[in-house]
């Protein structure tokens, strides 16, 4: 009989006693393959218990404290164990960039789906180290220069699987970060449903966890550009044949 594998042990930092609340409970229903194995207040506390209980992956949030979050998060990702996710909201300022640059290992939007943010914890955990490192390297670049477009046939093949809606609803989203998927779905003449089922199919496609990322992937390789040619294929004509079924 095989052994059951361990739970992936997070921890949390937040100072919103709320979000933290919110955070534990969708955690700790995923168990057995996944549980919160602490939680901190503040940055101070966070270093401390991190020692403590080596987790292995942590969510870390923005907020005001003593310490440089920064040079905390710095501290926290010295260890190889440990996955550090930067939780944001939407119309949150962060320098998620920099955290990346520093080591973390992804960022999660906080108005994402929980099931996003359970896959996003998965993910960063299972994630092999040297692609993260070559992945913070390349947004790192992208962050000093604006656009560095990258050629790689393992990117271009991921891309050409996009259909000519799934472009578009890129466009939409990039040019509007902050939009609404509602208002997204106006503007497509689609639905919310037809929006987030196109999302899932990207994310796919792209490898991708959840709209930050989508954003970032977007504008380093160039993909918000309204001349794009997408290779045609049935994937194509069965987006447009599915759209126009629905607007008749």
């Amino acid at each position: 009989m095989p052994a059951r594998r361990k739970p992936i042990r997070v921890m949390l930092i937040d100072c919103r006693p709320l979000v933290l609340m919110g955070l534990h409970d969708l955690i700790n229903a995923k168990r057995p393959w996944m549980e919160v194995c602490g939680e901190a207040t503040t940055y101070t506390r966070a270093l401390d218990l991190a020692d403590q209980l080596s987790p292995d992956v942590i969510f870390f949030s923005f907020f005001p404290d003593a310490l440089d979050p920064l040079e905390v998060i710095t501290g926290l990702a010295r260890s190889a164990e440990t996955k550090v996710l930067v939780l944001k909201g939407l119309y949150e300022a962060a320098p998620v960039a920099q955290a990346i640059e520093l080591g973390a290992r992804g960022i999660v939007l906080a108005e994402d789906p929980t099931e996003s943010i359970v896959q996003a914890i998965i993910k960063v955990h299972r994630r092999d180290i040297g692609l993260d490192r070559a992945w913070a390297g390349g947004l790192s670049g992208y962050a000093a220069s604006g656009h560095i477009p990258l050629k790689c046939n393992v990117e271009q093949e991921k891309q050409a699987q996009l259909t000519l809606r799934e472009r578009e609803l890129i466009r939409a989203i990039v040019g509007d970060p902050s939009a609404k998927y509602m208002s997204i779905a106006v503007r497509l003449g689609i639905s919310e449903h037809t929006v987030h089922n196109h999302l899932s199919n990207i994310y796919h496609k792209l490898k991708l966890v959840n709209r930050v990322d989508l954003l970032m992937y977007a504008l380093k390789h160039g993909l918000t550009n309204d001349d794009d040619d997408p290779p045609e294929s049935s994937w194509v004509e069965l987006d447009r044949t599915s759209h126009q079924d629905k607007t008749v």
